[in-house]
């Protein structure tokens, strides 16, 4: 008998509608800093097939990144360390005062799944590295509930139970955990492989607020679907199959029947899983299926299926009995979802989401990717890894699209949507941040998919960010460490951010012929702001010359001579700008004592034998000898030490476990206390210790890409993958950290000052001596000294001025004294 269909109430009134609009509007265009208003961001300059690409490319990257003896899996070993994090962090208990979430909260990454809870009144969203959010059905108050789970939500959620409510999460590592107190804490659920398998799918029965179904597939293993009659604690075995392509649905309405889709054969149970009958067959075998379905009709399904090497679309109007064609899939990521109510709207997704009205026998794109950024309110980003379809009670049916730039909800089966994510869903995925040392909450970051974003100042007290262009975005880089000129790249261009507090954008094409990672290193140069050098094959110089232009040269040496592709990372020594490193992507190592005139091979390959990736170098900011080295550490240390300018490395990895070090940072310029941001977390390196400590007890559990020093305000603020930036307060550690004193006794009167100060120390005995002041990133700024002074007291006056005669602005800065190969600083602040 036919089943009567939910009916969708009356939208929300007009007056409700404009409001939100307007209020989704100012989060993303007015700022704290007055009425001012930010242009809407832009397309990136390449053409829409570059998004496709960047997905291949994207992913290539990241393997290289994480080189590795063959037969390690690197995956598996980060699956342990997250393990290990988790139990520190239950150890840590709640979060401590040393992290500060700084934004942003109104650029969200991707999303990934979604579910109602029972009662139908709050909406759980699963992200990639960012975790479980909850919120209400139209995204306001939005809060995480999994800080201390390792792996982010990616292959579903499920909220069943009353009383507590119980959740269950699939995480990117394949785990199954489920928490009754909301997050605070989780738990592994009884009855499953003590060997986990892949969960792809896990859904509560509509008709029983207890019950859960959860299918575990992988290859080799075969198929299991497993039943939970108490909301997730425990599970079943109700089908085991030895073929690992399979699927299953539920009715959404009641739960009466459930289907499972095995190779290409639809079976139909009509008693929890109890027993099975086999339905109708695809006329092929796949090699992988998704499976959907339509309450309406008989019902009515649809297998997406993988067939040689393309994925096409087949349908049934009777229940499973017969199949016909539709389509073929080629703008596919494996996202398909059907309507509730009509059984002729199907939806599936890859870059962009395609609709059909008439079964799947023709498409019409929701909207192009482009389109997002003229409209984000009501346009939907670009990239759908997941579409969910529920029947809300008091609702009806209701469709919630997941992409890279947050989650959206459609009250027309795909007609329209809303944006959910533009204010307090705090899971953006940054490569790097860049703080200008004019400002310290004055931020340029990029983005995986988020574009290139700015934000000038806090908000109470989490930053708004604008994304000022669309695309993935890396590398930042400032000759002096302001905003004035700020360089980065795309997989493609270099994108050139000009002025500090109005930026306007230029594009800049990479050198011609140049081989090079996909996203290439960049570092501007300190002695021309419109310079910065391009890691290719060779180093490239490019110079900006104004508008979208750009001049190169590069230096004769090819640095695969020894082995790798090309550069992966390169430095300047902030103390002497006549030594440079460099390392490519098989951790063959090169330096310069000269401006990189000539290029000099280690003989000490250390990295390279231990299938090393270089990713990050540090020079010390107290010894122009001194480097770091980071980089893979799947077969070998991830962090390697020179003491004599990059002749000679030595494992400095102790403490680190077995991880990828993305980027190494000083604490600043008076210190040698270094700072990890790798793939197991944030790391501490006190200096002259020999031990990495971790930090990131009172963080957020995901993986930390980028760090740098603040010491404005005497922060790390470090990039992730997934929730934001993050501010690490040094207070505390400072004191046993800093290098001790040389012994010259340099001091400053007064200080704070303006417009000037005067500088006194004292000098053992006659001889060389350098005095500099640096800005809060290292740069020098004022050279007051430099040549032989006698024995005995010496001063000399800072009148706030660069070397050049330009006035400073108001900051911290630090006066660096250099004499018989000891380095003393002093912290000095300008008021004006």
């Amino acid at each position: 008998m036919p089943r009567r269909l939910p009916t969708a109430l009356p939208r929300f009134a007009l007056a409700l509608s404009a409001a939100l609009a307007l209020a989704f509007a100012w989060q993303l265009r007015l700022w704290p800093s007055g009425s001012r208003a930010l242009p809407m961001p832009t397309e990136h300059r390449l053409d829409e097939d570059a998004e496709r690409l960047n997905r291949k490319g994207r992913r290539a990257w990241m393997e290289q990144m994480h080189r590795a003896a063959p037969g390690t899996d690197w995956r598996t070993i980060e699956a342990s360390n997250g393990r290990a994090r988790e139990a520190r962090h239950a150890a840590a208990g709640r979060r401590v005062a040393t992290w500060t979430e700084i934004g942003s909260r109104n650029q969200a990454g991707r999303m990934h799944c979604a579910a109602i809870s029972v009662a139908g009144d709050s909406l759980y969203a699963g992200s990639d590295l960012g975790g479980l959010w909850k919120g209400d059905l139209w995204g306001n108050g939005w809060r995480p509930l999994s800080d201390n789970l390792y792996g982010g939500v990616r292959g579903g959620v499920a909220v069943a139970g009353t009383n507590p409510e119980v959740i269950t999460v699939l995480s990117t590592s394949a785990v199954v955990r489920y928490s009754v107190d909301q997050g605070a804490t989780w738990q592994l659920p009884a009855g499953l492989p003590a060997v986990p398998q892949l969960a792809t799918r896990v859904m509560r029965d509509p008709g029983n607020a207890n019950r859960v179904y959860l299918l575990l597939a992988s290859q080799g293993q075969g198929t299991e679907l497993y039943r939970s009659e108490n909301a997730g604690r425990s599970y079943t075995l109700i089908n085991h199959t030895n073929n690992s392509v399979a699927d299953f649905w539920l009715d959404r309405l009641d739960g009466s029947d459930l289907y499972l889709m095995v190779s290409r054969t639809l079976y139909r149970s009509t008693n929890q899983g109890a027993t099975w009958t086999p339905l109708g067959n695809l006329p092929s075998y796949p090699g992988k299926v998704i499976l959907a379905g339509s309450e309406a009709g008989a019902p009515t399904f649809y297998a997406a299926a993988r067939i040689a090497n393309n994925w096409e679309l087949w349908r049934s109007t009777d229940g499973g009995l017969n199949w016909a064609y539709r389509a073929e899939l080629d703008d596919w990521w494996e996202t398909l979802n059907c309507s509730i109510t009509n059984p002729d709207i199907v939806v599936y997704a890859g870059v962009e989401a395609w609709r059909s009205t008439n079964g799947g026998g023709s498409f019409t794109k929701v909207n192009g990717w482009g389109e997002y950024y003229g409209n984000p309110l009501h346009k939907l980003h670009a990239d759908n890894p997941g579409l969910e379809v529920f029947n809300i009670p008091g609702l009806g049916e209701r469709w919630f699209p997941c992409t890279d730039g947050g989650i959206y909800r459609s009250d027309d089966r795909m007609a329209s949507v809303t944006n959910l994510s533009l204010h307090g869903l705090g899971v953006s995925q940054y490569y790097d941040v860049l703080t200008s040392v004019n400002d310290p909450y004055r931020i340029a970051a990029g983005s995986q998919d988020q574009g290139y974003q700015w934000a000038d100042g806090l908000r109470d007290p989490i930053a708004d960010f604008a994304q000022l262009i669309s695309g993935d975005y890396g590398h930042l880089t400032s000759g002096n460490g302001t905003h004035s000129i700020v360089f980065s790249v795309y997989p493609g261009f270099t994108l050139v951010q000009q002025g500090e507090t109005a930026p306007g954008l230029h594009y800049l094409d990479f050198p011609a012929g140049s081989s090079h990672l996909w996203l290439p290193p960049i570092v501007a140069d300190p002695e021309d702001l419109q310079a910065y050098y391009f890691c290719g094959q060779y180093l490239y110089r490019g110079r900006w010359l104004g508008g979208n232009n750009v001049s190169y040269t590069n230096h004769a040496q090819n640095f695969t001579a020894y082995g790798g592709s090309y550069l992966s990372a390169f430095a300047i020594s902030p103390l002497d700008l006549d030594r440079r490193l460099a390392v490519t992507d098989t951790g063959e190592i090169w330096y310069s004592h000269d401006r990189g005139a000539s290029w000099q091979h280690s003989d000490d390959q250390g990295p390279s034998s231990h299938y090393f990736h270089g990713t990050g170098i540090a020079f010390s900011p107290l010894s122009t000898q001194r480097a770091w080295l980071g980089g893979s550490g799947y077969s070998g240390p991830a962090v390697y030490r020179s003491d004599d300018g990059g002749l000679n490395w030595t494992p400095a990895g102790e403490g680190l476990p077995a991880t990828l070090v993305y980027m190494l940072a000083a604490e600043s310029p008076a210190s040698e206390t270094l700072y990890a941001a790798t793939e197991a977390g944030p790391y501490l390196l006190p200096a002259g210790g020999a031990s990495w400590q971790y930090i990131g007890a009172g963080a957020p559990l995901t993986l930390f890409w980028s760090v740098e020093a603040v010491p404005a305000i005497g922060v790390m603020r470090f990039g992730t993958y997934g929730r934001g930036i993050w501010d690490f307060a040094t207070d505390g550690l400072t004191a046993v950290a800093e290098a001790p004193a040389a012994g010259f006794g340099l001091a400053n009167y007064p200080n704070p000052f303006n417009p000037q100060t005067t500088l006194s120390f004292t000098l053992p005995a006659a001889g060389e001596a350098r005095l500099v002041i640096v800005d809060a990133a290292g740069r020098a700024l004022r050279h007051l000294q430099a040549g032989r002074l006698p024995a005995g007291p010496q001063r000399l006056v800072w009148d706030g001025r660069s070397d050049s005669g330009r006035e400073l602005p108001s900051g911290v800065y630090f006066a660096r004294l250099i004499s018989e190969g000891k380095v003393e600083s002093r912290r000095l602040t300008l008021l004006r």
